[in-house]
């Protein structure tokens, strides 16, 4: 299962993805921003890798959630149409 959103490309198993998109969609919005030298905040979304983190304007996280949205809800009519 892949996301990609501009220049973010994601790989996940089914079972990856659905803990991501768990884990993504309990993250407080609020206590994941920081402001950012160009004047915008942005969500600061961590990886396993302490040195590799995301960043998303509010616009972008929502895109990004509703493309998470849109991948499970594919998901389950795969799974429905699959001999």
């Amino acid at each position: 299962m892949n996301i990609w959103l501009r220049n973010l490309l994601l790989n996940f198993t089914p079972e990856q993805f659905k803990m991501f998109k768990n884990f993504t969609s309990g993250l407080d919005v609020e206590e994941s921003m920081f402001p950012f030298p160009d004047g915008e905040d942005r969500l600061v979304l961590r990886t396993p890798h302490s040195d590799i983190c995301f960043t998303f304007s509010l616009t972008e996280w929502e895109d990004f959630q509703a493309a998470m949205e849109e991948a499970e809800y594919m998901q389950g009519v795969y799974t429905l149409i699959s001999p």
